[in-house]
C-alpha cells in the first residue's frame, strides 16, 4: 500500500507542569460496547491519518472532536448498500477535508462530561482549573459517581493527540489523569492507546443512549437471532445491540467473513455482501465496512 506521505514531526509526548499526583480511576467498559467503538474509532482515525498526522488548527480539530464524540456515543447512521455500481475512488483522499460541522465551542458539554478541546495539554488544565473556580464544587460533598460507583470524570481535556480526565474534588481542587496517547495519524510512531480509547468511551457513557428492554432477560441466543433481523448488514445490529445491551460481543464477522473497512469504493454485483456507511447526518464520515475473505492490516 502506498503511503500518504511524511508526517509533520509532532511531539509524542504533551508538555505540560503539574505537581499533582494522577488519578487512577477504575474504568469499567461494557465489552459489547467496547469491542463496537473501539474499532471505529481506530478506523476513523485510519480514513482521515493525512490530517491526524499533520498540524491543524482550533477549528479542524474541533471538526475532529465531534466526530469522534459522535462515534464514541453510537451518535451516528449506517446506510446499507445491497448492490449497484456507485462512484469510483477511494473514500477519502488525501486533499480531503471533513464536511461536517465543528463544535461551536472549545469548551462543550457530552452528557455529565464538559470536554475541553485545546491542543495544549497546560492550557487544558488551565481552563479546566477556571472552570472548577467558577463552579459551586463542594469540598464536603462526596464525588459524583457512575452507576458500578466509582468516581465520575467532571472534565475531558481532548487535544486528539492526547487525552485526559479530570474531577474537581472541592473549589479550585480537582485531579486528573496521566495523558494517554489517542490519535496522531501514525500507527507505526505511536498508535492510540487502548486505555486512551476507554477514556474516551467511560467519561461518555452518560451520553449515550441506554434503552431498556425486557428482552434482556431472554437467552443471549436468542438475543443474537432477534439482532439479525434487525437489518440487513452486521453493523446496525451490534449498533442496535450496544443500545439495548443485547447479543454477544460483535466479532465483526458476517457469517464466516470478515467486516473490514473498505478505503476504496467497490463495483459490486446484487448478489455481494451488504455494504454499511457511517454517516454523520448529512455528511459521509469516510468509513465504509464490507465483509470480504480477506481484510487489511493497519500500516
Amino acid at each position: 500500500m502506498e503511503r500518504l506521505g511524511g508526517p509533520v514531526p509532532l511531539p509524542l509526548e504533551p508538555t505540560f507542569n503539574s505537581e499533582m499526583p494522577y488519578w487512577k480511576p477504575q474504568v469499567k467498559v461494557d465489552d459489547r460496547t467496547r469491542a463496537f467503538t473501539h474499532r471505529l474509532l481506530r478506523d476513523f482515525h485510519y480514513q482521515w491519518r493525512h490530517i491526524f498526522r499533520n498540524r491543524y488548527n482550533s477549528v479542524t480539530l474541533r471538526v475532529l472532536a465531534r466526530a469522534i464524540i459522535r462515534l464514541s456515543t453510537l451518535d451516528f447512521e449506517v446506510h446499507e448498500n445491497t448492490g449497484g455500481l456507485g462512484p469510483r475512488g477511494v473514500h477519502v483522499w488525501i486533499t480531503q477535508l471533513p464536511a461536517w460541522k465543528p463544535f461551536e465551542a472549545d469548551v462543550v458539554r457530552v452528557g455529565n462530561v464538559c470536554v475541553v478541546l485545546y491542543q495544549a495539554i497546560q492550557e487544558g488544565l488551565s481552563i479546566v482549573q477556571q472552570h472548577v473556580s467558577s463552579q459551586k464544587f463542594s469540598n464536603t460533598e462526596s464525588p459524583s459517581t457512575t452507576d458500578s460507583g466509582e468516581t465520575q470524570a467532571h472534565y475531558m481535556i481532548l487535544s486528539i493527540r492526547h487525552i485526559m480526565l479530570c474531577y474537581a474534588t472541592g473549589p479550585d481542587l480537582f485531579q486528573h489523569t496521566a495523558p494517554e496517547p489517542l490519535f496522531n495519524g501514525d500507527y507505526g510512531i505511536g498508535p492510540p492507546s487502548d486505555l486512551a480509547l476507554d477514556y474516551l468511551t467511560w467519561a461518555t457513557a452518560s451520553a449515550r443512549p441506554s434503552i431498556l428492554t425486557p428482552l434482556r432477560s431472554l437467552p443471549i441466543e436468542v438475543q443474537d437471532i432477534i439482532l439479525n433481523y434487525i437489518s440487513v448488514g452486521t453493523v446496525v445490529a451490534a449498533k442496535v445491540g450496544c443500545l439495548l445491551g443485547l447479543g454477544s460481543l460483535f466479532l465483526w464477522k458476517d457469517g464466516p467473513l470478515k467486516v473490514a473497512l473498505q478505503e476504496r469504493y467497490l463495483i459490486r454485483h446484487s448478489g455481494s455482501s451488504v455494504e454499511s456507511e457511517v454517516w454523520f447526518g448529512e455528511h459521509r464520515s469516510g468509513i465504509v465496512y464490507l465483509a470480504r475473505g480477506s481484510y487489511r492490516r493497519y500500516d
